[in-house]
């Protein structure tokens, strides 16, 4: 061997016990592949879905090994975020209040008189209006507005007047709810405004309700000057509704037939990922099957149980019968029941539900920026959730969005990764190598000696 080559086997081993050495925690370690960080839509925060390409492209469980740097190569604060199993929507509902003129005001003491009266039947209150002369509308101190039956989990929270004149206006209102028309409670004060303007009219039509307001409000106008003529009120609530979150479907065909069991399929994931669920689309109607599954594709295959999956086709829709499941997965192998048929693999997929991770990162330091990954050196770079967003506020705080480029390998660690391959490969062959040219050496020494005379 030239000597020249064995320099290199010496600076490649060297390379390599340095690679191998703990990385210190100021000092970034090498990252195999990065992917430039495309920003949709900016924030503070910005969140990141991760696709099955981010876990592809790790060398630790759970995205240990993952990096956001930015154009300098700092590195930039960011979490892991678990997807949520539930969603609250909130829908604004809105339906049109009952509005009577109130009468004169009573003297100092008097009850103000009522407009209307209620009856109570069982669960059902009735309103009807009193006889009498109306009030007109332009003289009336105040209005009496029934807000309307409260629905269930979805309170009133605001109370939007309608008015036809006058064109400007600025007047101001006490208001009291109440449930019978009896006892009163009073809530404070309001005020309601029209100003015009080269840009429009400018208006606040709005009343605030308070939590718990009951079913009958009072408005009397406080101010003696230019008010509003109402023409009707509409009750605005939200309805709030928790739904469940489904993790995205993703669908795999099987690998290449494995020698060690002719009969299964194989289907690789791409990356280890936190699988919650499986589903097997094939011919037929049932398919009694065993499960394994192994994180890693040099790990052994382990038993994840056995499953009965079905389709049946019922009021003109597939029923099927996944198998929910907690696991981490980069591959699973599919063994029929020796009683069944074996799985056609041209037909057959399988469906997993993954609980695939967003990354949250702060947008701090010089765009763009990019995610790197793939080191089996790089200590844990996520912060907790909590860290990056304090106090609980995660669901709260907006949030801009990124999707993530192409991957691509990072020159540099691609070329050490190649020779450290090289190495590993020549390596046996230069040790055989050197020890038959020390035994050679050895013998030759040993036959000089011996030619020598006594």
């Amino acid at each position: 061997m030239r000597r020249s080559d064995w320099l290199r086997v010496a600076v490649i081993m060297g390379a390599a016990q340095c690679s191998a050495a703990p990385v210190d925690a100021d000092e970034e370690p090498m990252f195999r592949w990065r992917a430039d960080i495309e920003l949709a839509q900016p924030g503070a925060l910005v969140a990141l879905p991760l696709s099955v390409d981010a876990y592809a492209h790790t060398l630790q469980p759970e995205l240990r090994d993952l990096r956001v740097l930015d154009a300098r190569g700092e590195r930039v604060a960011f979490a892991l975020q678990a997807p949520r199993t539930d969603e609250t929507r909130t829908t604004e509902r809105a339906r049109e209040a009952v509005l009577y003129a109130l009468p004169a005001r009573p003297a100092r003491g008097d009850e103000w008189p009522s407009p209307i009266e209620i009856t109570v039947a069982g669960d059902q209150i009735g309103v009807k209006r009193l006889g009498g002369p109306p009030t007109e509308v332009a003289d009336a101190p105040g209005w009496l507005i029934d807000l309307g039956e409260r629905k269930p989990g979805a309170p009133p929270h605001t109370l939007r007047l309608l008015w036809s004149g006058p064109a400007e206006f600025t007047t101001s209102f006490d208001f009291e709810t109440s449930d019978d028309l009896r006892s009163w409670r009073w809530h404070g004060g309001g005020s309601v405004m029209a100003l015009a303007s080269a840009t429009g009219a400018l208006t606040q039509p709005n009343l605030p309700l308070p939590d718990g307001a009951a079913r009958f409000l009072r408005l009397v106008w406080t101010h003696a000057g230019a008010r509003p003529t109402l023409t009707g009120a509409t009750v605005l609530s939200a309805q709030r509704e928790t739904l469940a979150v489904v993790p995205e479907e993703l669908t795999f065909t099987p690998a290449p037939a494995d020698p060690q069991a002719p009969r299964a399929l194989v289907f690789d994931l791409g990356g280890a990922l936190p699988v919650t669920q499986l589903d097997l689309h094939f011919t037929g109607m049932i398919a009694p099957v065993r499960l394994e599954g192994r994180g890693d594709i040099e790990a052994p295959w382990r038993a994840l149980g056995e499953h009965v999956f079905s389709r049946i086709e019922r009021d003109a829709e597939v029923k099927t019968s996944p198998l929910p499941l907690r696991a981490t997965l980069r591959q699973v192998r599919v063994v029929p029941d020796p009683r069944a048929p074996k799985l056609d693999a041209a037909t057959t997929n399988l469906a997993v539900h993954a609980s695939l991770a967003t990354l949250l990162f702060a947008t701090q330091g010089e765009p763009p920026f990019t995610l790197y990954a793939g080191s089996s050196t790089a200590a844990p770079g996520a912060l907790p959730e909590a860290t990056l967003i304090p106090g609980g506020e995660a669901r709260r705080v907006p949030l801009g969005a990124a999707r993530l480029g192409a991957w691509n390998e990072v020159e540099e660690v691609a070329r050490r990764a190649e020779e450290e391959r090289r190495f590993a490969v020549q390596w046996p062959l230069m040790l055989w190598t050197a020890l038959l040219l020390g035994v050679g050496g050895l013998g030759f020494m040993v036959w000089q000696l011996t030619r020598k005379p006594p």
